[in-house]
């Protein structure tokens, strides 16, 4: 299915079709930075969550994990670390697409896990 528009990119998606090309150089463009935001906060979930988990059990006896600051520091980087944790579901279109090329025709996106 070809796709110019974000309300149709959307309608593809929610269709569940196999294929799409988005063929707006503007939002093939947002599409690759959404993808982008996906990975790196993939990444971040396992680093901030277990940065603060490292925090909270504190194996190492570190004096300022011990301090009340210390306490809200720790909650702090739980919730961001939470909150990336569902931001895939607030990106449009990436949790259930990948890049899957790009040629004349605009950006092509296939489904994820086939």
């Amino acid at each position: 299915m070809r796709v110019a528009t974000l309300k149709e990119l959307r309608q593809a998606a929610k269709q569940g079709e196999e294929e799409i090309v988005v063929t707006d150089v503007g939002l093939a463009r947002k599409v690759r930075v959404w993808q982008i935001i996906r990975k790196v906060a993939g990444i971040l979930v396992f680093v901030i969550l277990g940065l603060a988990i490292f925090a909270w059990a504190n194996p190492l006896n570190i004096e300022f994990l011990t301090r009340p600051d210390a306490r809200l520091v720790r909650q702090i980087l739980l919730g961001v670390g939470i909150v990336l944790l569902f931001l895939e579901y607030l990106l449009p279109v990436v949790r259930t697409y990948r890049i899957a090329g790009h040629d004349d025709s605009g950006l092509k996106l296939g489904r994820r896990g086939k």
